[in-house]
């Protein structure tokens, strides 16, 4: 059945946030900003590919060889941050902060298109194409989501990916678009594929040889077994090395110009990497990719807003 189409209310274009600093500081300590997690059992450890049945055949999970975009390369170039959108900005990583009806604030991502806009998969509209704004409310389906933006995050160090990116984006994300793409609800039951926020942006940054696996870079680590994050995606475009020592992610995030709260949150994730260390360790087992079309609660690709101290 179609969703019916959503109702948006835009917020003014300044600074303006729905959460004050102090609170807005509070959520991030105090909220798991993850956009999707999974089952060990049922996901490789991107949390994007998810089980059909038990006799679906497995596949190998695609990652592409390392270049000049690597965490290497990044971890010496500069990081590009922005406050809002702009010319010559497409293709970048927005951050923001979506607040549903549960009143937990968790973190959304979407990718940057010319013309002010922002590509996402949003709760309860799917993939969608939205004029940008700092802050707003969606209401669809009878549910009502709030949210803020936060920054934005030029996702490759050079130029040339940059380049080969904004070439392919509009053909990239019309596909989903054309899909008519929903967002996992892991409360919902599914007979198509669908994706989270981060399940689309990784999609579209690193496409794969089919739209169901992304071409993940070889040195893209995940803090926690078998399962991205918004938090390691973050860490990964930031050059913050998750296998390296604590003395040397802090050194890197220390030698970035990024906004305040971006900071913050690079020091809260570093702080929290040594306790998750098992999860980046080369000596974790391999989880066990399986091939699409979801149904019903074998989604991997859902939002799970979780306690800090109850990480999974």
């Amino acid at each position: 059945m179609p969703l019916p189409a959503p109702q948006i209310r835009l917020g003014q274009q300044h600074e303006q946030r729905f959460l004050k600093p102090a609170v807005f500081a509070a959520a991030i300590v105090s909220a798991a900003f993850t956009c999707f997690s999974a089952r060990a059992d049922t996901a490789y450890e991107t949390g994007l590919v998810v089980a059909a049945s038990a006799g679906t055949k497995k596949t190998t999970p695609t990652r592409a060889a390392p270049d000049e975009s690597s965490l290497a390369a990044r971890a010496n170039a500069p990081l590009v941050t922005v406050t809002s959108t702009g010319p010559g900005q497409a293709g970048y990583i927005h951050y923001f902060v979506i607040t549903g009806p549960d009143n937990e604030p968790e973190s959304h991502v979407g990718i940057e298109l010319p013309g002010d806009r922002i590509a996402w998969s949003f709760p309860e509209t799917g993939v969608a194409i939205v004029s940008f704004a700092r802050s707003g409310s969606i209401t669809a389906n009878g549910k009502t989501y709030a949210f803020e933006h936060l920054y934005g995050i030029r996702p490759f160090p050079d130029q040339h990916s940059m380049e080969t990116l904004q070439g392919a984006l509009a053909a990239r994300v019309a596909y989903w678009v054309r899909e008519k793409t929903p967002y996992c609800d892991e409360q919902g039951d599914s007979a198509r594929m669908c994706v989270s926020c981060l399940g689309f942006v990784l999609r579209v940054l690193y496409p794969g040889s089919t739209p169901l696996l992304p071409a993940l870079p070889a040195d893209f680590k995940s803090a926690r077994k078998f399962v991205y994050t918004t938090e390691d995606l973050l860490l990964y475009l930031s050059g913050v090395p998750l296998n390296a020592s604590r003395e040397a992610r802090m050194k890197r995030i220390e030698s970035l110009t990024v906004p305040a709260d971006m900071r913050e949150q690079l020091v809260r994730l570093s702080g929290e990497v040594d306790s998750a260390t098992p999860a980046v360790a080369e000596t974790a087992p391999a989880p066990n990719p399986i091939a699409v079309k979801p149904r019903g609660r074998s989604v991997a690709d859902v939002p799970r807003r979780v306690l800090s101290r109850r990480r999974s």
